[in-house]
């Protein structure tokens, strides 16, 4: 998400030197962490998901709270305004006939020496899709995920979605719900990406994992590719837009969002 800084504030120094420190995903203690906790999601399965979560997400959770339920999902819909419903409904729409152009043909023939040829196209039978959480929530991410995925015929789709505090974007399950996902899990960080690819006693495993994260997550799926796929290990998306006084910041954010 965009970052604003003000070139004319006294501690302008020091918020532009926390920007280029950022964490990334192969900073060495990023990559410990990671390695860590995915042990540790191996290991101990569900007990472990829900420590980790606690911890980080201020959540206490069960095996059995782990996902959103159906009423749950009904509720947050139910919370998304007639405006932003038709704004996801017209996305889904669009993303969705974008991909059926897409897909691939199957093709057979029987070359002159008399040989069958050909290739043949087959989806995953599972795939985890990763939806950042807190300030960088986009329903957008599950609508660019879950559709490809559900017009390539992947059969089982789960989400999960980090809930810090337990607040979760009604835009998101909205999204997920017109995607055709119905198992979205309240979960999020390298343990999510760990639980996906190893699987838990609730959260069986899959054979790909894609969507965008930090630096903790990228570094998760760096470490789980073999076990299963992964769409990419995406950077940040760093833009500099200089801007002066006579700019609105608000214009700015919505044309980089």
């Amino acid at each position: 998400m965009p970052v604003f800084l003000d070139t004319t504030s006294a501690d302008f120094e020091a918020q532009f030197s926390a920007l280029l420190g950022a964490k990334r995903e192969d900073s060495p203690d990023v990559d410990d962490a990671v390695a860590a906790i995915i042990a540790d999601v191996k290991s101990r399965g569900d007990a472990a998901v829900i420590e980790l979560t606690a911890k980080f997400d201020r959540l206490e959770l069960t095996p059995e709270t782990l996902a959103f339920t159906s009423d749950e999902i009904d509720a947050a819909c139910a919370a998304v305004s007639r405006e932003e419903r038709a704004a996801l409904e017209l996305a889904a729409e669009r993303i969705r006939a974008y991909h059926v152009r897409q897909m691939p043909e199957n093709a057979q023939w029987t070359d002159p020496e008399g040989a069958t040829l050909g290739w043949r196209w087959t989806p995953v039978s599972a795939a985890g899709l990763y939806v950042p959480g807190g300030l960088a929530s986009y329903p957008s991410s599950v609508l660019m995920n879950a559709i490809p995925a559900q017009v390539a015929g992947v059969e089982r789709l789960v989400i999960c979605a980090p809930t810090p505090d337990g607040k979760s974007n009604p835009l998101v399950l909205m999204a997920a719900r017109l995607s055709g996902v119905e198992k979205v899990y309240r979960i999020g960080g390298a343990q999510a990406i760990a639980a996906m690819a190893h699987g838990t006693e609730t959260i069986a495993p899959v054979d790909k994992i894609t969507g965008p994260g930090n630096a903790y997550v990228a570094a998760a799926k760096r470490r789980v590719f073999g076990k299963v796929g992964i769409d990419m290990i995406a950077g940040p998306s760093e833009i500099l837009v200089i801007a002066d006084r006579d700019n609105d910041p608000d214009w700015i954010a919505i044309d980089l969002l």
